[in-house]
């Protein structure tokens, strides 16, 4: 395997002033106007990803991208970093003036062949194809501050193996790129990252032109992770601090100005991932991009998983900003063109393509019309190493599975597996008096992939309940009262539109009524243990995963639970609960829905 330093490619040096990463860059010609048009323009090129989640091979499913006008859309195979890193290099090559940037989620909630090795295979990947700046996302919190920290500056995982699980091919050296956490400070007000990244190029021999990064993560990010391993730490608001960060950019006289930012919105249904004019496009980020200082040219967003770019209103009337994202799992990368006046350095206009990462791991529907990209061998070699690395454990048999078990959630909310997950829990919690629990909870976004059996006798491996269960969360059964229970299960709901139903243990029930306000869509009748109602006064013993009982989700009635017992963990419960009997589909009625 190369060196994980070495395989960063040619990045230029790397000088750190007052918490701004700056990157010095060669002297490159500025493009020579046409006749009458102005000043001269120096075109530069940004190459940018998000969502990555360690996704070293290709995801096994192929996307469905767009054929001739009038046909349906095609299966086309997407994704693999050795593809990213040809694509990044072809990008480069287009344009020396380059950089290539990232809004988030790098890590966590990885495929095997990243996670057993905590994550070090991933970063080795945006090592090799050259990564220069990334925002953080609230995956690079999901193991804590202190882990972050470590997959900046390097060094073996304390809980891990060298050699075996850790610094495999000796020390870990840690990201070649910046991470950058703008609204992530201490209670001190300490920054936890830098803020910003500048990038300078002199063209011509004349004045310097640099491009300012602000990096920054969603606000909500608290709700998102386990808050043991932020403790500490303040999330704020991204939209004040994009603005007090480019006020400070300008004073320094950068006169171009991008945002890498983990938060992002939802184009409609059936939007094409051409149109810029993104009609119907709602979410978070609309409401972000409305009130930032005119002096931001670019937004790079991530999060939603989805794809697009977009021109969206800014609190100008006459303006409008572009907003991108490359979807998620390394299937796109965003092809970015800025030009900049060569005088001022300020950004004449922007443009963006979203390019499909098409690799050769599957059968293409149209290889004419995608064709796909050769690997490029020194990230090749990262992954076939990890590969070759997780295979064996990946293949381990651990249980088997009447028949394939989803992921999805119906109109209801039920999911099959999300049931599964957390009669394993509930099935663990029993077996000691200390840790026994009336029922257990299952949140649907820890439930990462779908389960199938292997082959006819319905075998499930390690490594399929390792990508189900990425995480290797504890588990907590808790104290909680019926009204609380009552009131855990309107959480469910937020005021921001945002929603994510709970996944019970066999045994209990509920029912709730879209149509009813927010904070009264559960019937408290409905609310039944065994068959009887919940005594708004009594106690029950709950059983959820860590995310949960430190309010992740929003879920805030759990911090409130008494009589914490903490015990073992949530993929490990699973596949006990695997190994020890041939496991048929859940029965659904758990959750109904009253309209």
């Amino acid at each position: 395997m190369p060196n994980q330093h070495a395989t960063a490619g040619a990045l230029p040096s790397l000088i750190t002033l007052a918490g701004v990463l700056v990157l010095a860059a060669c002297q490159l010609p500025a493009t020579a106007p046409d006749a009458g048009a102005g000043p001269a323009s120096v075109a530069i090129k940004l190459i940018a990803l998000n969502d990555f989640h360690g996704n070293l091979l290709p995801p096994r499913d192929p996307a469905l991208l767009p054929d001739r006008p009038g046909q349906p859309d095609i299966p086309v195979p997407l994704g693999g970093a050795s593809y990213i890193s040809t694509a990044v290099g072809q990008l480069k090559a287009a344009n020396p003036r380059n950089v290539v940037v990232a809004a988030g989620d790098l890590i966590s909630a990885s495929p095997l062949q990243s996670a057993l090795f905590h994550d070090e295979p991933a970063i080795a990947a945006m090592n090799g194809i050259g990564l220069e700046f990334s925002a953080v996302g609230n995956h690079e919190f999901d193991r804590g501050r202190v882990a972050l920290l470590r997959m900046q500056r390097g060094g073996c995982a304390p809980d891990g193996k060298p050699g075996v699980d850790t610094c495999v091919n000796g020390p870990f050296p840690g990201a070649a790129f910046r991470y950058m956490a703008a609204n992530v400070v201490d209670e001190a007000g300490v920054a936890l990252l830098p803020a910003v990244g500048i990038k300078t190029f002199i063209v011509d021999g004349r004045m310097p032109l640099s491009i300012g990064f602000i990096g920054l993560t969603l606000e909500g990010t608290p709700e998102l992770v386990n808050r043991n391993g932020i403790a500490g730490l303040r999330f704020l608001d991204e939209t004040e601090t994009i603005n007090r960060q480019a006020a400070a950019l300008t004073a320094q006289g950068v006169r171009a100005i991008v945002v890498l930012i983990h938060e992002g919105g939802e184009p409609a249904q059936g939007a094409g991932l051409d149109d810029e004019s993104c009609p119907g496009f709602a979410g978070p980020i609309t409401g972000i991009v409305a009130r930032l200082d005119p002096a931001i040219d670019l937004v790079i967003s991530g999060h939603t998983h989805r794809v697009y770019r977009c021109r969206l209103p800014t609190a100008d009337p006459a303006r409008t900003l572009l907003v991108t994202s490359a979807g998620s799992a390394g299937r796109f990368l965003t092809d970015i063109d800025l030009q900049l006046a060569a005088d001022t350095g300020e950004v004449l206009s922007t443009a963006a393509r979203n390019v499909p990462i098409v690799n050769d791991s599957a059968a293409n529907a149209r290889p004419d019309r995608y064709p796909p990209l050769a690997p490029e061998p020194q990230v090749a070699a990262i992954v076939a190493e990890f590969d070759r690395r997780s295979r064996e454990r990946s293949l381990q048999p651990v249980g088997r599975i009447a028949s394939a078990l989803s992921r999805q959630q119906d109109a209801a909310g039920e999911m099959p597996l999300g049931y599964l997950i957390a009669d394993a829990q509930l099935a663990a919690a029993a077996k000691q008096d200390d840790r026994r629990a009336d029922f257990a909870l299952m949140n649907p976004g820890g439930v990462r992939a779908d389960l199938a059996p292997l082959d006819a006798a319905g075998t499930v491996s390690y490594g399929q309940v390792y990508t189900v269960q990425p995480f290797g969360g504890a588990l907590l059964t808790m104290t909680l009262t019926g009204a609380q229970i009552d009131a855990l299960l309107e959480q469910q709901w937020r005021a921001d539109g945002r929603y994510a139903i709970l996944l019970p243990s066999q045994g209990f029930e509920y029912a709730w009524k879209a149509s009813a306000p927010l904070g009264a869509r559960i019937d408290p009748v409905s609310i039944r243990l065994r068959g009887k109602p919940l005594s708004p006064t009594g106690r029950y013993r709950v059983n959820v995963n860590a995310f949960l009982a430190n309010g992740g989700d929003g879920f805030r009635v759990l911090l409130e639970g008494t009589e914490r017992v903490e015990f073992g963990i949530d993929r490990e419960v699973l596949i006990d609960y695997l190994t020890a009997q041939p496991v048929s589909p859940p029965k659904l009625g758990r959750i109904r829905r009253l309209d």
